[in-house]
């Protein structure tokens, strides 16, 4: 895959959880309570402005627990129940992919099985009013326009859109129902003996999805598993055991778990698994992270599986769900985590949640030009796979074979454009006018793939929009890059109108990392 020079890390999706607990938390000590209840009234009471006593003791939980490691953290209400239908793989609403330009929302994609399919709703539509208020272009925030579509399960919302090139709005009224959320987009056979399978995080309905995807391949003849784990931020660590033990040996350790409150626990594999002799090969990058570092560090350990890609994020912590009585939690780390081997691959924290993604920062910069994975490692103590292959611990999964990553001063007019998120809009400017005569013309994914083409006409397009962002037009890297643009145009008009398969099976064939795990097969 093609590596932004400038990579953005996405913090919210690095927790890694074993179970919800149900049970209340405990009771502040005496002393400490009291203090906390006096400090926040005295500000309620005497401080310069107006405060909300409520806000200000959510901040404090807040404050506290960042204190402790990068990845304690407080959830209000709201970002409880959302990370909980994260983790459900599933939510109750209207099934829209919402895409924002500014205030104004659109409808992104229409999500296959979910409640708006066949209803007539397309792509590109301007979505203007909501239960007839207006949402579109009179400043709502974007939260507030998602917590009006979605609604209880069987109750009705009445819709109205503006569509390009036709007169007046249409109404839709759309029946709330349950919106599966799938946490592997896509699998296919490479060739007629290897299998690929793309997961993006870990939910309760990810090992299921994985058999179901594995089946499907031995069934094609799949004799080698490529299982691309790259960018998969991680999620329940229970589907990230029940996953690895599908690729191992019966009695085969997965991990164990440790904390000063918390007994050893050894987890293993419990035999009977899908894919367990079968050549594997686990694609990893530095945005891999917790339950996919579960699953490569298993893999590793028991020499089961090659791990390809460059060093993993390094968070080696579990979180516990504690549930609060407003329906707030808390997720408090509650015991680390250890690989077979006894590695502990948790990036240092000791310099506070700062240090810890700054160093995390650097070690990209620092691999970037160096193409080395083994930077930046803070346990030198060497373990030994089940096969006396040595490997270290103390921050991040090391991968057996480095994909080094590619260099080319042309991507970064490329970069620039596509990090702006221009790339992106013309691609959807391109839906919103065409998506009914697209769908007309290319009935299903496949035949869009196989047919569409992104012309020149939209590569100039996206040079228009760089040079009003103050992009300048890079001719030397137009020409070189001009395959990789229409590509990525291409995959995210066919992500808008038909979903993840028309956009991995338009990007794959310029892959960087696929096409060198190919190369090196």
């Amino acid at each position: 895959m093609v590596v932004l020079l400038l990579v953005a890390m996405v913090l919210g999706v690095l927790i890694g959880l074993m179970f919800s607990q149900s049970a209340g938390m405990a009771r502040a000590p005496e002393g400490l309570q009291g203090k906390m209840g006096e400090v926040v009234q005295l500000v309620e009471d005497e401080y310069v402005d107006a405060v909300d006593a409520d806000s200000v003791g959510e901040r404090l939980i807040a404050v506290m627990l960042r204190e402790l490691d990068p990845h304690s953290t407080y959830l209000s209400s709201r970002e409880t129940e959302r990370a909980d239908e994260m983790m459900r793989g599933s939510f109750e609403g209207v099934g829209l992919v919402l895409h924002r330009e500014g205030d104004t929302t659109y409808v992104g994609r229409v999500i296959d099985d979910g409640p708006s399919v066949g209803l007539g709703i397309l792509p590109g539509d301007k979505i203007v009013t909501v239960d007839g208020d207006s949402v579109s272009g009179v400043g709502m925030a974007s939260d507030t326009v998602v917590a009006r579509l979605r609604g209880p399960r069987r109750s009705t919302v009445r819709v109205t859109v503006e569509r390009t090139g036709h007169e007046g709005l249409l109404t839709f009224n759309i029946r709330r129902g349950v919106v599966p959320h799938h946490t592997l987009p896509y699998y296919t056979m490479l060739d007629d003996t290897t299998g690929y399978v793309v997961l993006n995080s870990f939910a309760t309905t990810s090992h299921d999805e994985f058999c179901e995807a594995v089946l499907s391949l031995k069934r094609r003849g799949m004799r080698h598993l490529v299982f691309d784990l790259r960018g998969n931020g991680g999620g329940s660590l229970t589907a990230a055991i029940g996953i690895a033990g599908e690729l191992l040996p019966r009695k085969a350790l997965i991990v164990y778990t440790e904390g000063v409150h918390s007994r050893r626990r050894n987890v293993y594999s419990h035999g009977g698994g899908l894919f367990t002799e079968g050549r594997l090969t686990v694609i990893v990058d530095e945005n891999s992270a917790s339950a996919s570092e579960v699953v490569s560090g298993a893999l590793q350990d028991n020499d089961r599986a090659t791990i390809v890609g460059r060093r993993t994020f390094g968070k080696g912590l579990v979180q516990t769900e504690f549930p609060l009585g407003d329906g707030s939690s808390v997720l408090l780390t509650t015991a680390r985590y250890y690989t077979p081997s006894g590695r502990c691959i948790q990036r240092p924290y000791d310099d506070g949640t700062d240090e810890y993604y700054r160093d995390y920062l650097n070690q990209l910069i620092e691999e970037t030009y160096t193409d080395s994975a083994t930077l930046h490692i803070a346990d030198s103590t060497p373990y030994y796979t089940t096969g006396g292959r040595v490997v270290y611990g103390g921050g991040g999964i090391i991968p057996d074979r480095l994909l080094q990553l590619y260099r080319d001063s042309t991507l970064i007019y490329y970069n620039r454009l596509s990090s702006r998120g221009l790339l992106g809009r013309v691609a959807f400017a391109h839906v919103r006018r065409q998506a009914g005569a697209l769908l007309e013309r290319y009935p299903d994914a496949e035949t869009f793939a196989r047919r569409f083409s992104a012309g020149d006409d939209m590569v100039e397009e996206l040079v228009a929009a760089g040079e009003a962002s103050g992009i300048k037009r890079d001719p030397a890297s137009l020409k070189k890059q001009r395959p990789l643009i229409k590509a990525l145009l291409k995959a995210n008009i066919g992500m808008a109108l038909y979903g993840d398969r028309a956009f991995y099976d338009s990007y794959l064939p310029y892959d960087d990392d696929l096409r060198q795990v190919r190369e090196q097969q």
